[in-house]
């Protein structure tokens, strides 16, 4: 009868390493699904900011060609006036 005891405690703390296993584990895939999402935000946060930085290139490359566009047409104007 002793061998029954002995036997029913440690099946007890099996169930219970295994309900405690089973815990952390839905803990783990909780975490684990927060921080994907919070990647994916992250992620799209990234592609916006890369987006915004490639239309602000363009926009201060077109600046500068317009800049460098009337420089040009001064620079005519300068070497007209010196003639």
């Amino acid at each position: 009868m002793e061998l029954f005891t002995v036997l029913e405690q440690k099946l007890e703390v099996v169930l219970d390493q295994f309900e405690s296993l089973k815990k952390d584990n839905a803990e783990l895939k909780e975490n684990l699904t927060a921080t994907e999402q919070t990647l994916a935000t992250k992620e799209k946060a990234l592609k916006e900011a890369e987006d915004s930085l490639e239309r602000t290139t363009r926009e201060k490359e077109m600046v500068r060609q317009r800049i460098d566009k009337i420089l040009n047409r001064l620079k005519i104007l300068d070497l007209g006036e010196a003639t």
